[in-house]
């Protein structure tokens, strides 16, 4: 089922409140299309539509303006390798979830759907070395639906002075609910067949406040590399607690944080290729293809293979796969700055 802007200036000034706050439901009363400009939707009016939650959302003040929604963006991880405001990984995650927020305010339906991201095309408009974001950054998103089940939502990142930093064009396969627990029922039903780590029955103190803290503030704890010329390899069993937030009762791994775990690999194979441990790069271009899903309880082994070197800049396929069954691709081109 899963194959394959010029930004306009955004006040800095405090936004409106919220005209209205919905209690908690599992079905919204109010159409999202109804929401006036300028109207700051709470969680409560945005969880049970896109279906994913805190800790993995983290946008703030997503607001409604004619035709598209803007939102400020935390930088929550350490950009690492890549010498930029924040990971590709980690704009991929904010900019889909705000891309999920924009075609919930044109869904034909309301109620609560889910947002599948299946493929993304994106470019990072700044060539230079950056420092990480110390600021907030701001996001906006515009979305339309290109048929029953599918839309496309046209992203774009910038500094907190307005400055353009990536734009990013997201595809989602949108799924009812019942749709999606069809799906994840049937997916449960595979992974009875295969070998799944043994469940922890207590846990230390040390454990629990591990399980306390936010999985997405820090990169995936790959394992097992492994390097065969222009390849590396690493492994991953996916926990529920790296799914927090993502599909309440149906834990399945971020797109975004699989994309995460590849361009980690990338720019560690550039590193080890350029026999460079400090070695920096900036992100130019980017393909994602998400061909299924990584449920907890599965083992993701994560590849990288670097394709082309011109000059400064580095290609590289990679790929995160269960078994042998593909999750998803990422094709990326580094510029190496330092």
């Amino acid at each position: 089922m899963l194959q394959a802007i010029s930004s306009a200036p955004v006040s800095s000034s405090p936004v409106s409140p919220v005209k209205s706050v919905m209690p908690w439901m599992a079905e919204p009363r109010m159409p999202l299309s109804d929401a006036a400009p300028y109207t700051v939707l709470s969680a409560q009016e945005l969880y049970p539509r896109i279906c994913v939650r805190d800790p993995y959302f983290a946008l703030k003040d997503v607001t409604v303006l004619p035709g598209e929604v803007v939102a400020r963006v935390p930088v929550q991880m350490a950009p690492d390798a890549e010498a930029m405001p924040l990971g590709l990984g980690e704009a991929g995650r904010h900019l889909a979830i705000l891309g999920s927020c924009g075609a919930a305010l044109v869904a034909p339906k309301d109620g609560q759907h889910f947002y599948l991201a299946s493929a993304a095309r994106g470019q990072w408009l700044q060539p230079s070395a950056q420092e990480r974001a110390t600021d907030m950054l701001w996001a906006l998103a515009q979305a339309e639906y290109t048929g029953k089940r599918t839309c496309t939502a046209r992203t774009l990142l910038s500094s907190s002075d307005g400055t353009p930093l990536f734009r990013l064009e997201v595809d989602y396969n949108v799924l009812s609910a019942a749709a999606f627990t069809r799906l994840f029922g049937e997916a449960r039903q595979e992974m009875r067949r295969e070998p799944r780590p043994a469940e922890t029955v207590t846990r230390t103190p040390e454990e629990w406040a591990k399980l306390r803290q936010n999985p997405y503030s820090k990169p995936l704890d790959l394992q097992d590399f492994q390097t065969d010329g222009d390849v590396l390899r690493s492994s991953l069993i996916v926990t529920p607690e790296l799914c927090k937030g993502h599909f309440a009762m149906h834990p399945v791994m971020p797109v975004a944080v699989v994309a995460g775990g590849m361009t980690r690999m990338a720019t560690t194979l550039g590193r080890n290729l350029e026999r460079n441990g400090e070695a920096r790069f900036v992100a130019k271009d980017v393909k994602l293809s998400a061909d299924s899903l990584a449920y907890a309880g599965q083992t993701v082994v994560f590849g990288a293979r670097r394709t082309r070197v011109r000059g400064a800049d580095h290609t590289f396929a990679c790929t995160a796969s269960v078994g042998e069954r593909v999750v998803a691709q990422l094709d990326v081109t580094y510029t190496r700055v330092d």
